[in-house]
């Protein structure tokens, strides 16, 4: 379990506001703190405020949930029976000076692995591939996707084009421990990568559904100068064996070209739709279409990130078959750090909107996903 306290020193400066020129003096109300923290259902915390700044003998205490006085003690053990969030009220008072702090407490419960629990994708959450050469075929239909549930097989799933995504749950709670917690099975090689970005939700209402935020892990290209964040775009249906129309909000426009390898629809008809829209995190493209390769001459390369993406050829791939991924690197939609406790939901998306030339293209490709904690 990880509990995060953050206890903050009061500022010395409101100690000389106290009046002492007059014998009638002003009462002093010290700033009020906002401390959030985490807790796990069944475990409590002690609630510890300092309050050396209280040095008068005779000072009251009162603590307060919901508006209820809950403790007049100067400290206070906190636990709760259900999750969500408490705000918790600390008051300390004496003749002259006043000192407030607000704890925000949220309760969250872990489902704990059990001897019938699997290492690896328990459902099929959802499945929304956008256009792409695989699609309506083999490793682009809706059984594909039902495919990734269990150990990894020689199947894979397409994602297609930006932004097509998968996602699927666990039948526990992955625990953000120490270093790497997922591995997500795919099928890059030297020069064949076509990153894909995870996205994971832990279950904080408790409820079994995929209805909490969501929080991208951030691979090494989060911050780079031509990743697109808040990108978006959207794909027409062509009806058909054609090119499928895309735009975007970047003020661009183009084509999911077909080729003569893949003759089928590319946009996927049994999403039955007209249009489809992703939006998300757009990384550069790393394609070299003209790369001179000492054996096979002119080719067309994929470069890879360093690390952080799916279906990635990245430094551990060759001994993992996939790309491993710390919960750590979990940042909201502001690019804010986020501390999970665990992981209950993934979502995988193809995070690059590129024309690979002969290739078709790039289209992140999985085989599965696994909680390392229990493969190791």
């Amino acid at each position: 379990m990880k509990l995060f306290n953050s206890f903050f020193a009061i500022s010395l400066l409101a100690l000389f506001l106290v009046s002492c020129s007059d014998d009638n003096e002003e009462e002093v109300v010290l700033p009020n703190e906002d401390i959030n923290l985490q807790l796990e259902l069944g475990n409590k915390i002690d609630l510890k405020p300092e309050t050396t700044e209280l040095s008068n003998d005779d000072v009251f205490f009162e603590w307060t949930m919901n508006g209820e006085v809950v403790s007049n003690t100067k400290n206070y053990s906190f636990a709760a029976d259900k999750v969500g969030t408490y705000q918790i009220e600390f008051l300390g008072k004496t003749s002259n000076m006043m000192m407030q702090k607000t704890y925000e407490i949220l309760v969250y419960r872990l489902r704990g692995i059990t001897d019938s629990s699997s290492a690896y994708l328990s459902s099929i959450l959802e499945y929304k591939p956008a256009p792409g050469q695989f699609i309506n075929k083999g490793f682009g239909l809706m059984a594909d996707a039902l495919d990734m549930v269990g150990k990894p097989k020689a199947n894979l799933c397409t994602l297609g084009g930006f932004g097509g995504y998968i996602s699927a749950s666990f039948d526990h709670s992955i625990l953000n421990k120490k270093g790497s917690d997922l591995v997500v099975y795919g099928n890059a090689f030297a020069g064949s990568s076509e990153p894909g970005i995870v996205m994971v939700s832990f279950d904080y209402n408790a409820n079994g559904k995929a209805d909490d935020e969501w929080y991208e892990l951030a691979g090494s290209e989060y911050n780079a100068e031509k990743t697109i964040h808040n990108y978006e775009i959207t794909y027409t249906n062509p009806h058909g064996y054609k090119d499928v129309p895309w735009t975007d909000n970047q003020g661009n426009s183009g084509v999911v070209k077909i080729n003569e390898y893949h003759l089928q629809p590319y946009f996927p008809e049994f999403l039955d739709a007209e249009t489809l829209t992703f939006k998300g995190t757009l990384l550069e493209t790393k394609t070299d279409l003209n790369y001179q390769h000492s054996t096979y001459g002119t080719i067309v390369y994929n470069l890879a990130r360093e690390w952080g993406y799916v279906d990635n050829y990245s430094i551990e791939y060759p001994a993992l078959k996939g790309n491993e991924f710390d919960f750590d690197w979990a940042v909201d939609n502001e690019g804010n750090k986020v501390e999970l406790p665990g992981v209950d939901f993934i979502k995988i998306y193809t995070a690059t909107n590129t024309d690979g030339g002969c290739l078709g293209e790039n289209s992140t490709e999985i085989m599965g996903a696994g909680d390392l904690s229990m493969l190791k």
